[in-house]
């Protein structure tokens, strides 16, 4: 009976202390919480925790959840916050080698391995733009999420949300040219 109710709802019951309700909304927001974070984070073996951290967050904070803004907003943006607070405590890390090389099995060889550098050259562009940008690009290339919520996660406005994209769109589309057909 949960499962069925909106994310609204099951907050406000959870914020009643209703744990049943938070661990819906804990199973239908994972997966894409999970996939946010490990294209915004550039060690993947840490993104498990980063969530985690996101959903204690959330947990510990719900009580004071206004509803301002929809559930689903306000955990991208404890998600947002948790990244960065990881990024800050991370290493400099300078190598680009770890660039997952994603490989599709259906093409021929040749184009398997210009999709591969491809995607190996946009990840490469993604990880060297500053955190906002690179969550702005994600959010809304990706989760198609609209201007107002990506404002709402990244704590600024839709203007400046609306520079990031095309600043990010700009360099990309500059920066990875030899790739355009």
């Amino acid at each position: 009976m949960l499962d069925s109710l909106p994310d609204e709802t099951l907050a406000r019951r959870a914020q009643r202390g209703d744990s049943a309700a938070f661990d819906v909304l804990v199973v239908r927001h994972a997966p894409a919480l999970l996939k946010f974070v490990r294209q915004t984070y550039p060690e993947s073996s840490d993104c498990d925790d980063i969530v985690q951290e996101t959903f204690i967050a959330a947990w510990k904070a719900l009580p004071t959840f206004a509803f301002r803004s929809k559930f689903r907003t306000w955990l991208y943006s404890l998600a947002s916050r948790k990244t960065i607070d990881a990024l800050r405590r991370r290493r400099p890390q300078n190598d680009l080698d770890s660039v997952p090389e994603a490989i599709d099995v259906r093409p021929g060889p040749g184009q398997r391995a210009e999709h591969a550098a491809f995607l190996a050259a946009l990840h490469r562009e993604l990880d060297s733009l500053p955190y906002p940008a690179r969550a702005a690009w994600w959010l809304r290339e990706v989760y198609d999420l609209p201007l107002a919520e990506i404002a709402t996660v990244l704590h600024t406005t839709e203007g400046s949300v609306r520079g990031l994209l095309q600043r990010t769109r700009k360099r990309l589309a500059t920066t990875l040219e030899e790739f355009r057909p």
